[in-house]
C-alpha cells in the first residue's frame, strides 16, 4: 500500500491561496469550497505510519482548522464596506453550507436510504465540528473592543448559523447569550449584525420566545432606523408580534414604511388575519404617505397581494374592508383602478346589479362613476336614466324604513350613495326631472330623514333648479310644508301618542349630537318623556304629557328647518339683497330659534345667522355685537360656533371695514386676544386659525398679536393641541417668507420675543415638552432670514439682505445689560447663525465691531462657551476686512453717533482679577467687624 502524502505540509500554502483567489470574485467560490473540502477531507482521513490512533487524525483536523482561523483572523478587523473582506466572508458561509450539504449525502448513503438525516437531531460530524470550532473561536471576539471585529464577528455567526442544520445545546446556551449582549451594542452596525444573527434563533421554545421579545423592543425603541429595519425583515411572523410590525408602517424613516407593506404582502396569506381596524390603519397609513415609495408599495400590496387572497374580485375585497365605516376605501378603490386596469374592465353593472344593491355594490359603481365623470360615454353605458335612478332611490329608501335596526345602516348607505349618483345626472329629461324634484321633496318632509341626506338632498335641488332664486323658493316652500305641521299639533286634542310619531327615533336620525351639549336638558326631556309614556301606571294627566310631546315635536321640526337652511346657505352665493326671500325665513326661523332656551337650537341658528351675514354686508354689520355678546357669555359650544362666524365676516369683508362699520376695533381686538388665552383648546384653536388667516391676508398687522402667536407655538401646554400646533406650524414661514415686509414685523419681536421665551423655559419642567432655547432661537433665526423671502415678479418689495446684521446689534445691545449668564451664552451662539454678508453694508459692520469690542472690554464674558462664540462671531466680521477697518469718516461717525452715545453711558467693570479681590478684601473687612463686636 503506498504511503500517503501528508496535507498538513501544505495547507499553509493551500488554504491562503484559496483565501486570496476568493477576494477577486464570487463566481469562484463553489471551486474554491470544492478544493478546499478535499483537503479537509484528506486531513480528516490522514494516518501517519508511525501513529495508527485516531487522535492523530483529530489532530491533523485541527491543524486544518488552525490554519483557516489564522487566515480568516486577517479580516476581522477590516473596516465595514471593504469589498474583498465581504467576499471572504460569503466565502465562509459558502464552504460551511457546502460541507454540511456533503455531509449529509454521507449519512444518508451510510443509512442506506432508509432514513433521511434530521436536522433537528445533533449528528457529529466534520462539517459540525468545524463550525463548531469557528464559532467558538469567533465567540472569543464578540466582545472586543475593536467595533470592526465585532460587526465581522456577529456577521460571521449569522452566515454560519443559517447554513447550520443542528447545533450543540451547550453552544446554542452561549450563543444566545453573547449575541443577545450585542444586541444592545452601542455601534449600530454591531445591533444589525446582531440582528441578523439572533433572528436564526427565534422558535416557539423559551429561548426563542426570549429573542422574539428582544426584538420587539427594538424595533420600538431602537434609535438607528438601520436596526429597526434589520428587525422588521427577519422578525418571526406571528399574532404577537404582527402588531408591533404594523406600528412601524408610521417609522420616520420612509424605507422602513415601505418596508413594513412589503413583508406585510409576502408574509401574510390572506389579509383577513388582520383586523378591519387595522387594515382600515394600514391603507390609511399607506395611502395618505408623503412618500412615494411608501405609497407605491401599498398600492402593490393592495393590487397585487390583497385582491389576490379575494379572488380578483373587488366586490369581495370590499367586503373585507367594510366600507361602511371605512374613511380610506375609496382611496384603495381609485388606486386598484390605476394599477389593475384588467380587473376594471371585469366590472359589469346590468339591471340584476341594480336590482339587487349591497353596500359594496353600490360604494362600487358610486366611485367608478366618479373615477369616469369626465367620459360621458362611460356614465351613459353604466348609469340608468334619471326616472329609473329615482325609482332606485325610492325603492331602498322604502326598504330602510321598513328594516330593522341592524339592516337601517347598510341601507341607508345605500341611498346616500344613489344620492351622490344622481349628483351625476344630466337632468335634461323634463319627464326625469320632474320625477326626481318630487321624490326629494316627499323625502325632504319624512320624519325619517337623514342628516347626510339632507345635504345630498340640497345638492341635487341646486343642480336641478333653472337657478339661485328658483332654487330658494322652492327650499322655502319645502321648509314652509314641514312648518305647517307645529300649529296642528299643538293643539292637545288633535295629538295622541298612538300617532305612531317615535322622538327617541327621530332625534337619533336627525343625527344631533345633543349628548355633548352640557347645557342641554333636551336628551333629559326625552328621556323622561319616553319613561312616562311607557309607564302604564304613571299618574301625570294625559294633557301635560301631551303638551311635552308637542313641545319635543316642535324643537324636532325647528332642528330639521334650521339644519335645511344650512345647507341651503352653504350652497347659495347670491347676495340676500337679490333674493328677499331669505329674510321672511330668518326673521321666521333663525332669529327666533336664537332666543330659544335649548342651546342645540342657539348653535344652529347663530350658525344660519352667520351664513346670512356672509351673504349680506349690513347684515353682518348689524348682527356683529349678538356675535360677540354670545362669545362673551355663551356655552363653549355656541361660544366656538360664534367666534367661527366672526373670523368668517372678519375675513370675508375686511377687518377695516368690519372695525369702521361697528366703531368697536379696540374691544373686537381684545375680545380675539382674549380667545387667545382661553382655557377650551377648540376657542383657542380657532382664535388662532382666525388671526392667521387675517395677519396672512394683512388684513391685520399687530406685532403684539404676532407675539403671543409665537408665544403660544413654543408654549409646553398646547402641546396638546395638535389643531393649534400644525396651524402655526404652516402660518409662520409662509408669513414671514412670503413679504418682507412680514418679516419685518417678525424681526420687531424678534429679541423681546426669545428673552421671554428663555426666561419662561428656565421657570418649567424640561420634560414637560418643552422646546430647548437653542432650538427656539434657531427657528426664529431661520423665519427673519431675509435671503428666504420670496420675491415675486408682480411686487415692487424693497428687500434688506443685510438685516439680519440689525438684529445682531441689537443682540450685543442686549448683552451689555443682561445679567444671566444663560441667557448671555445663549445670545451669543445666536450671534453665529445670523446670515451676515456684504449686502449689509461697511457701516453696519463697523457698528457690529464698535460694540463687540466694546462689549469684551466693558462687560467681559464669563463664560467659556460664550465667549468662544462671541471669538468666532469677531473674527468673521474682521475678515470682511482686508487687513483692519479703517477709521471712520464724518458720515460714518454721524451714523454711528446713537451707538457711540450707548456705549459711552456705560461704566467700564473692573477686570475678573479685580473683583475676585475686592470681594475678598470687603469679606475680610467684614469678619473682622463681626469679630470686634464680638469680643466687646
Amino acid at each position: 500500500m503506498p504511503v500517503q502524502e501528508n496535507p498538513i505540509v501544505t495547507l499553509s500554502t493551500i488554504i491562503p491561496q484559496i483565501f486570496q483567489d476568493c477576494q477577486k470574485s464570487t463566481s469562484n467560490h463553489r471551486t474554491n469550497a470544492i478544493t478546499l473540502r478535499k483537503v479537509q477531507m484528506k486531513c480528516s482521513s490522514y494516518r501517519s505510519s508511525n501513529n495508527e490512533s485516531s487522535n492523530n487524525q483529530l489532530d491533523n483536523e485541527q491543524a486544518f482548522n488552525t490554519e483557516f482561523i489564522r487566515n480568516l483572523n486577517k479580516i476581522l478587523p477590516v473596516k465595514k464596506g471593504q469589498t474583498n473582506s465581504e467576499r471572504v466572508i460569503k466565502f465562509v458561509a459558502s464552504f460551511v453550507a457546502f460541507s454540511c450539504e456533503k455531509d449529509k449525502e454521507l449519512l444518508n448513503n451510510q443509512n442506506d436510504n432508509t432514513t433521511d438525516y434530521e436536522d433537528d437531531d445533533y449528528e457529529d460530524t466534520l462539517s459540525s465540528r468545524f463550525a463548531e470550532c469557528l464559532i467558538q473561536h469567533l465567540l472569543k471576539g464578540i466582545e472586543a473592543k475593536d467595533k470592526n471585529v465585532r460587526l465581522r464577528v456577529c456577521h460571521l455567526i449569522a452566515h454560519l448559523i443559517g447554513c447550520l442544520g443542528s447545533i450543540d445545546d451547550d453552544l446554542y446556551e452561549r450563543l444566545k447569550v453573547e449575541l443577545t449582549k450585542r444586541l444592545l451594542d452601542k455601534e449600530a452596525g454591531v445591533r444589525v449584525k446582531a440582528v441578523l444573527a439572533c433572528s436564526k434563533l427565534q422558535g416557539d421554545d423559551d429561548h426563542g420566545k426570549y429573542v422574539i421579545e428582544k426584538f420587539i423592543g427594538m424595533l420600538r425603541n431602537d434609535p438607528s432606523a438601520e436596526v429597526r429595519r434589520a428587525v422588521i425583515y427577519n422578525i418571526e411572523y406571528n399574532e404577537e408580534t404582527l402588531a408591533y410590525i404594523l406600528q412601524r408602517a408610521r417609522d420616520v424613516d420612509p424605507i422602513n414604511r415601505r418596508g413594513v407593506f412589503m413583508k406585510i404582502a409576502e408574509e401574510i396569506n390572506d389579509f383577513r388575519v388582520l383586523s378591519i381596524e387595522d387594515r382600515e390603519k394600514l391603507l390609511s397609513w399607506g395611502l395618505t404617505d408623503r412618500d412615494s415609495h411608501v405609497k407605491k408599495a401599498c398600492v402593490r400590496m393592495l393590487s397585487t397581494s390583497w385582491i389576490q387572497h379575494a379572488n380578483d374580485n373587488l366586490l369581495e375585497l370590499l367586503e373585507r374592508l367594510d366600507v361602511v365605516g371605512s374613511n380610506i376605501a375609496q382611496e384603495a378603490l381609485i388606486s386598484i383602478f390605476n394599477a389593475r386596469p384588467d380587473i376594471v374592465q371585469m366590472l359589469n353593472f346590468d339591471d340584476i346589479f341594480w336590482e339587487n344593491l349591497t353596500a359594496e355594490g353600490s360604494f362600487l359603481v358610486r366611485v367608478f362613476c366618479e373615477y369616469n365623470k369626465e367620459d360621458e360615454g362611460k356614465l351613459d353605458e353604466i348609469l340608468p336614466e334619471v326616472t329609473r335612478l329615482a325609482f332606485y332611490i325610492q325603492k331602498y329608501n322604502n326598504f330602510m324604513n321598513q328594516a330593522s335596526d341592524e339592516e337601517q345602516v347598510n341601507l341607508a348607505f345605500i341611498v346616500g350613495q344613489l344620492f351622490l349618483l344622481a349628483k351625476l345626472l344630466d337632468y335634461g329629461d323634463e319627464v326625469g326631472r320632474r320625477k326626481m324634484c318630487s321624490l326629494l321633496r316627499e323625502m325632504l318632509m319624512s320624519s325619517n330623514i337623514l342628516e347626510s341626506h339632507i345635504e345630498s338632498i340640497v345638492e341635487i335641488e341646486k343642480k336641478i333648479s333653472i337657478n339661485e332664486r328658483d332654487f330658494t323658493r322652492s327650499m322655502i316652500e319645502i321648509i314652509t310644508d314641514i312648518r305647517e305641521g307645529i300649529e296642528d299639533d299643538e293643539a292637545p286634542s288633535r295629538l295622541t301618542y298612538q300617532d305612531d310619531y317615535d322622538l327617541s327615533a327621530n332625534m337619533s336620525r336627525l343625527s344631533i349630537n345633543i349628548s355633548s351639549m352640557k347645557m342641554s336638558v333636551l336628551s333629559t326631556d326625552l328621556k323622561q318623556t319616553e319613561r312616562r309614556v311607557s309607564n302604564s301606571s304613571t299618574s301625570m294627566d294625559d294633557s301635560n304629557i301631551l303638551q311635552e310631546d308637542n313641545e319635543m315635536k316642535v324643537i324636532l321640526v325647528n332642528l330639521k328647518c334650521l339644519h335645511i337652511i344650512r345647507c341651503m346657505l352653504e350652497k347659495n352665493s347670491e347676495s340676500l339683497r337679490d333674493n328677499p326671500s331669505m329674510y321672511g325665513l330668518m326673521n321666521e326661523i333663525i332669529i327666533p330659534n336664537i332666543q330659544s332656551h335649548e342651546p342645540v337650537l342657539r348653535e344652529l341658528g347663530i350658525h344660519c345667522l352667520g351664513l346670512c351675514c356672509i351673504l349680506d354686508q349690513p347684515l353682518a354689520v348689524e348682527n356683529y355685537n349678538l356675535f360677540m355678546h354670545c362669545l362673551r357669555h355663551g356655552h363653549p359650544e355656541l361660544q366656538i360656533k360664534s367666534l367661527m362666524v366672526m373670523s368668517d365676516i372678519l375675513i370675508a369683508y375686511g377687518y377695516s371695514t368690519i372695525v369702521s362699520s361697528t366703531r368697536q376695533g379696540n374691544e373686537i381686538m381684545g375680545l380675539l386676544q382674549e380667545c387667545l388665552k382661553n382655557e377650551n383648546e377648540q376657542v383657542h384653536a380657532i382664535a388662532v386659525v382666525g388671526i392667521s388667516k387675517l395677519m396672512l391676508s394683512k388684513m391685520l398687522r399687530d406685532k403684539y398679536v404676532l407675539k403671543e402667536l409665537v408665544l403660544l407655538y413654543f408654549d409646553s401646554d398646547t402641546a396638546s393641541n395638535l389643531r393649534l400646533r400644525q396651524c402655526l406650524s404652516y402660518f409662520f414661514p409662509v408669513f414671514c417668507h412670503s413679504s418682507f415686509e412680514n418679516q419685518t414685523l417678525m424681526q420687531e419681536i424678534f429679541l423681546p420675543t426669545l428673552i421671554e421665551l428663555l426666561k419662561k423655559y428656565k421657570n418649567v419642567d424640561k420634560n414637560d415638552n418643552a422646546v430647548p432655547p437653542l432650538q427656539i432661537a434657531q427657528q426664529l433665526v431661520d423665519w427673519t432670514d431675509p435671503f428666504k423671502v420670496v420675491k415675486l415678479e408682480q411686487t415692487e418689495e424693497i428687500i434688506d439682505y443685510g438685516s439680519h446684521a440689525e438684529l445682531a446689534i441689537s443682540v450685543i445691545r442686549e448683552l451689555f445689560s443682561e445679567t444671566d449668564k444663560d441667557i448671555r451664552k445663549l445670545l451669543c451662539q445666536i450671534l453665529n447663525k445670523f446670515r451676515i454678508d456684504e449686502s449689509a453694508g461697511v457701516v453696519r459692520f463697523k457698528k457690529l465691531t464698535f460694540l463687540v469690542g466694546n462689549l469684551k472690554s466693558k462687560r467681559p464674558l464669563i463664560d467659556s462657551v460664550a465667549r468662544n462664540a462671541l471669538n468666532k462671531f469677531e473674527n468673521a466680521l474682521l475678515s470682511y476686512f482686508d487687513d483692519a477697518p479703517d477709521a471712520l469718516d464724518d458720515n460714518e461717525l454721524e451714523q454711528l453717533k446713537e451707538i457711540v452715545e450707548f456705549v459711552e453711558q456705560l461704566e467700564e467693570l473692573p477686570s475678573r482679577a479685580l473683583r475676585s479681590r475686592r470681594s475678598k478684601e470687603n469679606a475680610i473687612a467684614h469678619l473682622r467687624s463681626y469679630s470686634s463686636e464680638y469680643s466687646s
